[in-house]
């Protein structure tokens, strides 16, 4: 078999075509695919990518998987599902508000933008994360694994799935009633919940956030009181009054002081 020619292939396609599919042909280069103006669906998976052209504006599924991306281009706003683990990405770009699907595991990411309120499925495991944005309320399962996560945000109520296990994580959130799949191992705070069935979890994380919410109330309030103390005591000392002068209101001093 003769070595693949992107560029013929491409040129053999009408300009209608809806779907793509060149993985696995030893590509180092996609050609401008501008001229497929009905493409939704672009599979690219298994070559030596290091960058993609400028996407279709109709596009729905990106399948760029196992390449050598560094970046991912502009993204349609049409786009609904993007696989792009196993590769050298550092950022993403901003997601499109359809997205419902984002596989971005196995790169080099540091952050993620802010996640669209449609996403359902994040695959986000064996990056170099230490923190998520806020997690969207339609989202049904996370997997943030094998991260530097020290800490999660706030669960959303549509959550089933979970999975933060090989984190820094010290504490989780409150485990909503949706939640029925859960790895956490290999963080400090599975040393409290080790051989629990699912229910004493739910409980038990719960009861220790409790405990940490009115330790750090009591922590703060007290430290709050000390910040304060030494204004009050100079803003209500009888001294106070011995400044007033001769045409202030005694009464309307007296009701501020």
């Amino acid at each position: 078999m003769g070595k693949f020619n992107i560029e013929k292939y491409l040129d053999s396609l009408p300009d209608d075509v809806d779907k793509i599919d060149v993985s696995f042909n030893n590509l180092n280069y996609l050609p401008d695919l501008s001229r497929f103006k009905s493409l939704n669906k672009l599979y690219c998976n298994g070559n030596y990518l290091k960058s993609l052209p400028i996407l279709p504006e109709n596009l729905v599924e990106l399948y760029c998987s196992n390449n050598k991306l560094t970046s991912l281009p502009v993204l349609p706003e049409k786009i609904g599902w993007i696989y792009c683990y196993r590769n050298q990405l550092t950022s993403l770009p901003v997601l499109p508000e359809k997205l419902e699907k984002l596989y971005c595991e196995h790169n080099a990411l540091t952050s993620l933008p802010i996640l669209p309120e449609n996403l359902k499925v994040l695959s986000c495991y064996y990056n170099v994360l230490m923190s998520l944005p806020v997690l969207p309320e339609k989202l049904e399962i996370l997997d943030c694994s094998l991260n530097k996560l020290m800490s999660l945000p706030i669960l959303p109520e549509n959550l089933k799935t979970l999975y933060c296990h090989n984190n820094k994580l010290t504490s989780l959130p409150d485990l909503n009633e949706q939640l029925n799949i859960l790895l956490c191992a290999n963080n400090p705070i599975y040393d409290i919940i080790r051989g629990d069935n699912f229910y004493i979890t739910k409980k038990k994380i719960k009861i220790w956030n409790n405990f940490r919410y009115l330790y750090y109330c009591l922590r703060y309030r007290k430290r709050f009181l000390g910040i304060m103390e030494p204004i009050i005591k100079k803003r209500y000392h009888p001294s106070y009054l011995y400044d007033l002068k001769e045409e202030d209101n005694l009464d309307e001093k007296l009701g501020e002081w």
